[in-house]
């Protein structure tokens, strides 16, 4: 990003005053922590900022981060009502109030024969949040009710569009698209660095260590750039709590979810040339592991998406006697567009839905995308 682009970056934002910040349905570890570190950054400018992500749930080895608890799954009170008093010798002794039942009745007394109707104006054009800054959300739609339901306000509120994901549809007024970038932290790393790197504390450090932690798994995946490495060695000298994050990240798995990932490896299979693998967990599964969906993610990330030849991964899974598929592309392929018959929910490179087929169907469909 250019110092040009980092300023008009930097100007909006100071023009803001609440701005909301968002992420799309499917929460990474990187997003969860860039978004904390948006907000602690933003609390420093003095503004009041606020994380809400569709359906949101903190996954329990996050819980860590310093105002974790704080981001919301949905927005409340989107919209702001302006009453305004236009008379020159009103004074809030003026006025007082009265509840009645569902009813709250202001009284204005100013003393003033010249005070009328004519000097009350009510506005309702304004929102609480004057700015939006959405995090790896390749289009609006990721985001679920959260755009379906407020689409008004996402067209009239200004929109800073993060990402490193080439599949990302510069929705915004100000589009920062890194595709070198191995994760938003880093972007958002980059950014502070090119404003003043004074910003960046001890806590906003270990935000973003976290991130780029989680999203390279732990600085493994092959396109790891040397960039990158200087990125981590700078937050950890900034004061990042590097033992912690890999404490909470990697080292509090419980045996319960262990167990699930030992189910799943026995059950894994692929085809001929290991490029499609996938594996069925059943309702006894979960019952004999305590484990549950959420659990399921880790599976995809952290233990299939190790093996270096797969492309494809698919999990089959029955909760509630309903059978659902989650199929995860690790080549950015748009796979909601080729299950949408489906209706599936998701993005592109990751999705689940229902369905009521044979799982052979599912695996036949995804071997002709490699």
């Amino acid at each position: 990003m250019s110092r040009n682009q980092n300023q008009q970056l930097y100007e909006m934002i100071q023009q803001s005053t609440n701005p909301l910040i968002t992420f799309k349905k499917e929460a990474t570890g990187d997003v969860i922590a860039s978004s904390l570190a948006l907000a602690k950054l933003f609390k420093k400018w003095g503004l009041s900022s606020e994380i809400v992500s569709p359906n949101f749930k903190l996954p329990d080895n996050y819980k860590f981060l310093p105002e974790a608890s704080n981001i919301k799954n949905q927005v409340t009170n989107l919209k702001k009502v302006t009453i305004t008093l236009d008379h020159p010798n009103l004074k809030p002794h003026h006025i007082d109030h009265q509840e009645n039942e569902n009813q709250l009745h202001l009284h204005i007394n100013p003393n003033d024969p010249t005070f009328s109707k004519e000097n009350i104006h009510i506005d309702d054009s304004n929102y609480k949040h004057d700015l939006i800054i959405a995090l790896n959300t390749p289009d609006l739609s990721a985001l679920d009710h959260l755009y379906e339901e407020n689409t008004e306000f996402f067209y009239h509120v200004p929109i800073i569009n993060i990402d490193y994901s080439p599949e990302n549809e510069h929705y915004g007024h100000i589009n920062l698209i890194n595709i070198t970038a191995t994760s938003i932290s880093e972007i958002v790393y980059d950014f502070i660095e090119n404003i003043d790197s004074v910003l960046l504390d001890e806590q906003i450090a270990t935000h973003l260590l976290t991130g780029m932690i989680e999203k390279t798994k732990s600085f493994k995946i092959p396109t790891i750039t040397p960039k990158s490495l200087n990125v981590a060695s700078q937050l950890m000298a900034a004061g990042a709590e590097r033992d912690n994050i890999i404490k909470n990240l990697y080292q509090t798995r419980s045996v319960n979810t262990l167990r699930l990932w030992g189910k799943t490896l026995l059950k894994l299979e692929t085809d001929p040339y290991q490029k499609v693998a996938w594996a069925e967990i059943t309702e006894e599964d979960f019952r004999e592991t305590n484990s549950s969906e959420k659990d399921l993610a880790g599976i995809m990330d952290e233990l299939i998406g190790n093996i270096p030849t797969i492309e494809m991964t698919l999990i089959f899974f029955t909760t509630n006697n309903q059978k659902y598929s989650i199929v995860k592309s690790e080549k950015g392929l748009d796979l909601k567009n080729h299950f949408i018959n489906f209706n599936p929910e998701g993005h592109k490179s990751l999705i689940k839905f229902p369905f009521s087929s044979h799982n052979q169907t599912i695996i036949d469909s995804i071997k002709q995308l490699v």
